[in-house]
């Protein structure tokens, strides 16, 4: 699975991967702010509980960080690798709560992944699309604010701006997204960028 498919997303895995290896603790903060939502929404897919995905993905990241295992995975591969550990970790937990009652088609859970993979890439792409085409000075508060997570006051340092601007650039640029996307595309909008005030 691919998680927002673009330069700066692998950039990202670079360094995750980059700072693991060196065994350096920015590597599971980058980690968790890119890939534990997905992650989450993934594990409870299987297991039809929100706090037993949350467990299985924090547990994932705990054994990632004592075996530092950045020193073998590639950036390419992370998201990948990621989240078939997920799965698996997802699918024993089935088996030790009930396996009679979990029986789990391997088939079936292959084509939903690609199902979901697939819908979410296309959602993904649509966003990021949508950004693309606001105006110059919208498109930059947008990817400064929702892509690199910064601050609205960083926002307005960078570009020499009011804070009251940045917020009016963001406002009209958030508004036309809504409604350019659809409610469900606006949804996971929402769900994977996080505003930092």
């Amino acid at each position: 699975m691919r998680v927002l498919p673009n330069k700066n997303t692998m950039e990202v895995d670079e360094n995750i991967c980059r700072l693991l290896a060196a065994g350096e603790w920015k590597a599971m903060e980058l980690m968790f702010h890119r890939y534990y939502k997905p992650l989450v929404v993934w594990a409870d897919t299987f297991l039809d509980d929100l706090s037993m995905a949350e467990d299985v993905v924090q547990e994932l990241f705990i054994r990632l960080w004592e075996k530092k295992r950045g020193s073998v995975l590639e950036s390419a591969s992370l998201s990948s690798f990621l989240f078939v550990s997920v799965r698996n970790r997802c699918y024993h937990c089935l088996e030790k709560r009930d396996v009679l009652r979990h029986t789990v088609d391997l088939q079936e859970v292959d084509a939903a992944f690609e199902e979901y993979n697939e819908r979410h890439d296309r959602i993904i792409t649509k966003i990021l699309n949508e950004i693309d085409s606001l105006p110059p000075r919208s498109r930059e508060v947008m990817s400064a604010v929702f892509v690199e997570g910064l601050k609205y006051r960083e926002v307005a340092e960078r570009y020499g701006v009011s804070l009251s601007t940045v917020k009016t650039l963001l406002g009209n640029a958030v508004r036309r997204l809504r409604e350019q996307l659809g409610a469900d595309e606006f949804s996971v909008f929402l769900f994977f960028f996080k505003i930092k005030k």
